[in-house]
């Protein structure tokens, strides 16, 4: 979302295009492991046919999603089967050695060490942040998670960072409950709520202060497809813990032990809250509004929202008038601001603060006069502790009202734009620093940002955080020291020695350093978008002159290699045929037409090239630079997808193929 060269990378069609009632069931789709992966692939393809594709508005988190899906459940479609990683490690992990706290022993020893990058790396992003959270003795001790990164703790403000979750064995996170009458007691909400990277194994429980980990009598496996959005705990008795996420309503009284599911529990809940100084009074939301007065037992219906086409809601309480409720909603239809409303008497009924309209879209990209959003992704709403009239919401942006809600004024922008601060894209939370009426957090898609003046400055405090989700690495062939990497929405990076820069924005994805010159560096953004820098990254060019890119007929990651003999030769991959550059890019054309996408170059002989396509069971070779291609499928499997080719480096006849999929057999052919 960092990058400013494209604010339309699809616009092929005017911004006045009607956006359909058709609703994005995709989304719902994504998160039920019942649901068909090309059952949901369709239902995104028909919904985007024919619409423009604009930045904030989900197009993107579907594709990365679609793109790690899809290797994985070829060719049944089947959502459960990745989830049997969990269930193998379980297995693998009762026949090793544990240690106290449920630590493996490895069977194999290792030297790692963490190269980065970590925190911000020069301008980019930490990685995506989905909570904030709070030690009920110190404020200083703060807590966030992240989708497949796991807790991590500060004990001076965010100055810096640590974790010890990373054995756990799902450790995506979406919230944690602390024991307001002792901080070592704690529960940990496991998988990924907001984007579905990792589905929830239960709730644990740490009576350590997070040292270590334990599985509470809400133990689910993976594979069933469940997450949990939200985790209250009762601060007048404090064994008593509720769980809300897709499954409904969980609720424990002898914290943790056993669980059982409230009379009028409700499914697909994002959000809950207690209401200010009353443990008897809880909301939560989904697609719809609840309420239950005695603490959890029983939950009333639905409230009369006065909003229709609801897609998501989002809650909002404050000390300073603890009978208001504010609730952020999201279109069903695409994603963007639907409505704010408000109760002033604990949530009985609500009125509309602010209505949808063509100019006040909170939840877009811009400053409001787009339309559509992603709300389904990210959805966050705050209410000041001090003020009960001033709200922040999050979308891609950050907005503040100073008048309950009825109007807003945008409070950051994704790239500094309109004169705003820059907080990176995809809001996930917005939280106060308990007390202050002034000092905000935000956790998104780049990490942590605070603020101690309102949101008239903020900074950046992902310090050393560890949570980035890399595509791709390229290597230096001559200095150890100097490799390239691309990230999920922060960038291709850059370490020299041992510092990192961010020399691209937006999403990174494959990338190279020319064998031959390593100012040359190759960058490239989704959909095959190419780039190349002659110094070092400091500045760059758009090579894609010939060649389709920046739209989905091309693979979301579109490989593209150097050739081993002719540097200024390139091949790209990723598209219906292989598209060959004899200038370093400058332009391209087509060559032959493989049964596959992916390619690799033989580094005997540059005439040799090996194609494969993720989602799929072709394999294919050329024996003439990529002029012609023909299949060479026979031996290897049909039944598990292809995800990348290696060649020797003396015999371009010795090739060895891995795949995706659980088959125990099916793994590396040769």
């Amino acid at each position: 979302m960092k990058r400013i060269l494209k604010v339309v990378f699809m616009a092929t069609f005017a911004l006045v295009l009607s956006f359909s009632s058709q609703s994005q069931s995709y989304v719902s789709m994504m998160g039920n492991p019942n649901s068909n992966f090309y059952q949901i692939q369709d239902s995104f393809n028909a919904y985007w046919n024919g619409r423009t594709i604009e930045k904030g508005k989900g197009y993107k988190a579907f594709r990365r999603w679609e793109a790690y899906m899809e290797p994985r459940v070829y060719p049944t479609g089947d959502l459960t089967i990745p989830s049997q990683t969990y269930e193998n490690y379980v297995e693998w992990s009762k026949s090793k050695t544990k240690v106290k706290g449920g630590a493996i022993v490895k069977s194999v020893a290792g030297n790692w060490a963490l190269l980065g990058p970590v925190g911000k790396p020069g301008g980019g992003g930490a990685g995506r942040i989905n909570f904030i959270r709070f030690d009920p003795v110190t404020s200083t001790t703060m807590y966030v998670g992240a989708p497949d990164g796991g807790l991590w703790k500060t004990t001076n403000g965010g100055t810096s960072w640590t974790t010890n979750t990373d054995q756990l064995a799902v450790i995506g996170c979406s919230d944690i409950a602390i024991n307001p009458a002792n901080n070592q007691i704690m529960y940990l909400a496991t998988g990924d709520s907001d984007g579905s990277d990792t589905y929830s194994t239960g709730v644990l429980k740490s009576t350590d202060g997070g040292a270590t980990w334990v599985a509470t009598g809400l133990a689910w496996t993976a594979n069933q497809g469940r997450t949990i959005s939200r985790l209250l705990i009762n601060s007048a008795n404090p064994l008593i813990v509720m769980a809300f996420g897709s499954s409904g309503i969980w609720r424990t009284t002898n914290g943790g032990t056993t669980w059982t599911q409230p009379a009028g529990t409700f499914t697909g809940i994002m959000d809950a809250e207690f209401k200010p100084g009353d443990v008897n009074t809880i909301y939560a939301a989904g697609t719809t509004f609840r309420k239950s007065i005695d603490g959890g037992v029983t939950w009333g219906a639905s409230i009369a929202t006065g909003l229709t086409g609801i897609g998501r809601l989002s809650i909002a309480v404050t000390a300073a008038n603890p009978a208001y409720v504010y609730v952020l909603a999201a279109k069903s239809s695409n994603a963007g601001f639907l409505g704010l409303i408000r109760s002033t008497n604990s949530g009985g009924a609500f009125t509309t603060r602010m209505a949808s309209t063509a100019t006040n879209n909170i939840l877009g990209w811009d400053n409001g006069s787009d339309a559509g959003g992603q709300g389904w992704y990210d959805l966050t709403i705050a209410a000041s502790p001090t003020n009960a009239e001033e709200v922040y919401t999050g979308g891609i942006n950050i907005w503040r009202s100073t008048n309950g809600g009825t109007s807003f004024t945008l409070n950051t922008h994704w790239f500094g734009g309109y004169s705003k601060p820059n907080v990176h894209a995809d809001i996930h939370d917005i939280v106060f620093l308990p007390g202050s009426g002034t000092s905000l957090f935000s956790g998104n898609d780049g990490g942590i940002y605070k603020t101690t003046n309102s949101g008239t400055g903020w900074s950046d405090i992902s310090s050393n955080l560890a949570i980035a989700q890399q595509y791709r690495v390229g290597l230096s062939t001559s200095n150890e020291g100097l490799l390239v990497t691309g990230h999920q929405d922060n960038g291709t990076n850059k370490m020299n020695g041992t510092t990192w820069t961010e020399i691209y924005g937006g999403d990174g994805m494959d990338c190279f350093i020319d064998r031959t010159n390593n100012n040359i560096i190759y960058g490239s953004y989704v959909y095959g978008e190419y780039y190349r820098s002659t110094n070092g990254g400091t500045n760059w060019t758009a090579i894609n002159t010939g060649i389709p890119n920046g739209t989905n007929s091309q693979e979301w990651l579109s490989a593209w290699h150097q050739d081993p003999v002719t540097a200024t030769t390139i091949y790209a991959a990723g598209r219906p045929a292989m598209y060959k550059s004899t200038n370093s890019g400058t332009n391209w054309a087509a060559v032959g037409t493989p049964t596959g996408t992916g390619n690799v170059i033989a580094p005997s002989n540059n005439q040799v090239i090996y194609a494969l396509k993720t989602g799929s069971n072709a394999v294919s070779k050329s024996v003439n630079g990529g002029a012609s291609f023909t299949s060479v499928s026979t031996g290897l499997p049909t039944t598990v997808s292809p995800t990348d080719v290696a060649i020797s480096n003396t015999n371009p006849n010795i090739v060895y193929v891995t795949y995706s999929g659980y088959t125990a057999a099916s793994k590396v052919y040769k």
